[in-house]
């Protein structure tokens, strides 16, 4: 019986071993293939985030600070907003500035969502932008990129930065109402690889393009950002430009928004209106597929007056 017992031990700790060394070379196959900075990445360590860890991420440079003693606006939002693949003098928070004579703060974080944003407001950094700003913008591509706030949905699975990061991906869940950080008590054992991989399966399969059943839950982080924002300056005014979603498309969330008093801009019914189609070539960058210059230049002054006429 001992010897059985002892054969059955053996048998799991040498598989427990092998998978442990699957992991680490798989680990070591991609941060290696994908040149990844290898002090954000572990193969085993996890921790859960904290707004302390959005304290020394680093934003494009303000524009406008020229413009002195008028109230400035602060843009959030993904690679949109922060400008991907531009020069700074290319980015829609340049063009704004300089179209409206004020200060634009770009604090947009590529690959990044609604709750990055939160917590990088709930981390004090952008305090005295915040204070000085009468508009808050959040730059949002689509509902449907409301998956971001469950999950990253990178089309590769084996996504280094997903699978190995150090901290697990922000995740708020609702509890009596409100929206409270998922903070698991073993992030080790919750974020391990395994673990992360069957996530991204499960929630992509069930989320990916099919953004209106996390309406009501996207509402709800916009709520929040809101609540941050105005716990920092009462007079701040958050407008949510939604990128591609035409306003038909999204009635339920714009009227989830109007409740709140947070303002929608649809740039997708400005685009439409004069008939410019912003997925063309023309329009977007050549390496991300993001907004180009060109398209700051066309939407920038439309944009610029739907915000001049929010109260």
């Amino acid at each position: 019986m001992k010897k059985k017992i002892l054969n059955v031990l053996i048998i799991v700790v040498s598989l427990i071993v092998i998978i442990l060394l699957i992991n680490y070379g798989l680990y070591l196959y991609l941060i290696n293939t994908n040149k990844i900075d290898k002090s954000q990445v572990s193969a085993f360590i996890r921790k859960n985030i904290t707004p302390e860890n959005m304290l020394n991420l680093k934003y494009r440079n303000p524009s406008g600070l020229n413009y002195k003693n008028k109230k400035s606006i602060v843009v959030f939002g993904c690679g949109y907003a922060e400008g991907v693949d531009l020069n700074d003098n290319q980015t829609f928070e340049k063009k704004l500035s300089d179209y409206l004579k004020v200060p634009v703060y770009n604090q947009g974080m590529g690959g990044g969502f609604i709750q990055h944003t939160i917590l990088a407001v709930q981390s004090g950094q952008m305090n005295d932008i915040i204070k000085k700003s009468n508009i808050a913008v959040y730059i949002l591509p689509t509902l449907n990129d409301s998956i971001r706030l469950k999950v990253f949905p990178d089309r590769n699975y084996f996504s280094p930065t997903f699978l190995y990061s150090k901290n697990l991906y922000p995740v708020f869940e609702e509890k009596n109402g409100q929206l409270v950080l998922r903070n698991s008590k073993f992030p080790s054992f919750t974020g391990n690889t395994f673990n992360r991989l069957l996530t991204k399966l499960y929630f992509q399969k069930k989320y990916l393009n099919k953004g209106n059943l996390l309406t009501k839950y996207t509402a709800q982080h916009f709520v929040k950002l809101n609540n941050e924002l105005k716990a920092i300056n009462p007079n701040i005014k958050l407008v949510v430009a939604i990128f591609w979603d035409l306003e038909q498309n999204t009635r339920e969330f714009n009227k989830l928004m109007q409740d709140e008093n947070i303002s929608i801009i649809h740039i997708g019914n400005i685009s439409k209106s004069i008939n410019v189609d912003l997925a063309t070539d023309e329009y977007r960058t050549e390496q991300n597929k993001h907004p180009n210059e060109k398209t700051w230049d066309v939407l920038t002054p439309l944009i610029a007056k739907e915000l001049k006429a929010i109260k």
